[in-house]
């Protein structure tokens, strides 16, 4: 059954929930686990809801050892199918997203639920990163998606606008209003954001450089490309979306080198 079983202690309501889909995620399950259990600053509690998509390997017995998470399976294939059980099953205001192959900065939490202060945030994402020994050519990639994300977020038309669920902290009434995550392949946290937009244009989207998540898929600039190029792709399903144009381009460019100076 969909959502069942269910494990973990019951608190009063939190803060925050934080929900993780996973599928056959044993590699890196623990350290995204780990790094949760690890968060500091946090006033109201947090709550970890792990969702697990039908793994046929050890993952799912490896996040049943950690008795402060609650686990929940979702037998409908798909990440967003997933995150909805997730989200069905959270309690908290504020629900905090990331993947199984991440890992969290101990202040990630507390950062969000800050940038959550200001009431006309509903949706916020974050800084992503990769390990210390990816290749050189992986980390300047990291270093100008950041830069197109804050410039879009800050700069660009709703109409450019995205977000990604491995790093993403969405308010629990945006799903009360706008309804769940389409459950598509790729593309429905950015699906979120546009609908949010034609439901609720008073509420915005917002860029948080202290929300940090270092993701330990990749290694390779080759192979973060080629996924992309899977994201232009599916980013053609949402009606309202628009691809940034060469000047917009140009304009992330020279806000990553303003910023390279600054920091200089």
């Amino acid at each position: 059954m969909p959502g069942a079983p269910r494990t973990g202690a019951q608190h009063e309501r939190p803060a925050v929930s934080v929900v993780v889909p996973f599928f056959n995620s044993e590699r890196h399950l623990a350290a995204c686990i780990e790094s949760l259990l690890a968060q500091d600053g946090v006033t109201g509690g947090v709550e970890i809801v792990l969702v697990d998509n039908r793994s046929t390997d050890a993952s799912a017995a490896l996040a049943g050892r950690y008795r402060q998470v609650i686990v929940v399976r979702e037998d409908t294939p798909g990440v967003y199918a997933a995150r909805n059980t997730g989200i069905r099953h959270a309690r908290a205001p504020v629900i905090a997203f990331t993947d199984a192959d991440c890992v969290v900065d101990r202040g990630w939490l507390r950062s969000a639920l800050e940038g959550m202060q200001d009431p006309t945030v509903a949706i916020l994402i974050g800084d992503c990163r990769y390990p210390a020994d990816a290749s050189l050519v992986l980390r300047l990639l990291a270093t100008y998606e950041n830069a197109k994300a804050e410039y879009v977020v800050t700069r660009c038309a709703p109409a450019h606008h995205f977000a990604y669920a491995n790093n993403m902290a969405v308010r629990a009434s945006v799903f009360a209003e706008a309804g769940p995550f389409r459950e598509w392949e790729r593309a429905a946290d950015s699906e979120l954001v546009h609908r949010l937009a034609a439901v609720r244009p008073d509420l915005r989207l917002a860029y948080r450089p202290s929300m940090r998540v270092t993701h330990l898929e990749f290694r390779r600039a080759r192979d973060r490309a080629r996924r992309l190029r899977l994201y232009t792709r599916t980013n053609s399903q949402i009606a309202t979306f628009r691809e940034l144009g060469v000047a917009q381009r140009l304009g992330v460019l020279m806000h990553l080198l303003r910023g390279r100076r600054a920091t200089a």
